[in-house]
């Protein structure tokens, strides 16, 4: 995307966020969405509509037309917030972040990988408004939506109990923050189990009521010698150092 048509959509989609009505849009199969019924369907918004479908007209690049139609899902899942809920959110994002909401919504939009985190984006969303979530969790909720990819995330409920994944999304999830380790196994790989993060993504992003409550504190699983085992270790040691003739030469240990 060049600086130009950068400044465009942040600006387009700062407004079209801030809409007076945005009940009049629809939602499209958006599977293979192509340029016109982009078009089309934005231009059903009063007022805004005209400005975006003028940028997505002007647009040339995969990637921006991708960002289109994550956008259409994303302010359709959004559209029966009020326009005075989602102007004060606006006013928080910019802030505590320090900069133009429409590039940081634009950014967002953008950098997610599937079109059906749009919808878990939405719900962050609507959740910050109803006061669910706090403006800073909104922002590390959002950049773990980034970051996961969207084959690992739709695992997240499976991390209501303590639970690994021998396929390796265990390892990634943790890393991301989602999961926090329950049992620590000597002789295996532990388990692991939703973060308070993780379970802010799972029921205000994802949309999942928890199943079960998180249990407190992380179990330590280790193997205790026994009696046996003590004297044998003991035995082998003193074997060691016993003292051996090689020829006529006695030997310390």
């Amino acid at each position: 995307m060049n600086e130009e048509n950068n400044d465009n959509i942040a600006v387009a989609v700062n407004e079209l966020f801030t809409a007076d009505d945005l009940k009049t849009i629809k939602k499209e199969n958006l599977s293979g969405l192509g340029k016109d019924i982009l078009v089309s369907s934005f231009n059903l918004i009063p007022n805004v509509g005209g400005m975006i479908a003028g940028v997505i007209q002007s647009i040339q690049s995969y990637r921006e037309l991708e960002l289109f139609r994550k956008l259409l899902l994303f302010i359709y899942e959004i559209k029966d917030t009020s326009e005075k809920d989602r102007s004060k959110f606006v006013d928080e994002i910019e802030a505590i972040a320090h900069d133009y909401s429409g590039s940081i919504l634009t950014g967002m939009i953008d950098r997610i990988d599937n079109i059906n985190k749009s919808v878990i984006l939405a719900n962050l969303v609507k959740n910050k408004i109803l006061g669910n979530i706090s403006i800073e969790d909104f922002f590390r909720l959002s950049s773990m939506t980034e970051r996961i990819p969207y084959v690992d995330l739709i695992n997240l409920p499976k991390y209501q109990v303590d639970y690994y994944d021998e396929s390796g999304d265990t390892e990634l999830l943790f890393a991301s923050g989602v999961l926090t380790q329950t049992v620590i196994d000597a002789n295996d790989n532990g388990k692991y189990r939703l973060s308070i993060l993780g379970q802010k993504l799972l029921e205000y992003g994802m949309g999942m009521k928890l199943e079960v409550e998180r249990n407190a504190g992380t179990v330590f699983s280790l193997n205790t010698a026994t009696t046996e085992d003590i004297n044998r270790i003991f035995e082998e040691k003193m074997e060691k150092r016993r003292p051996r003739v090689e020829g006529k030469t006695l030997i310390l240990q």
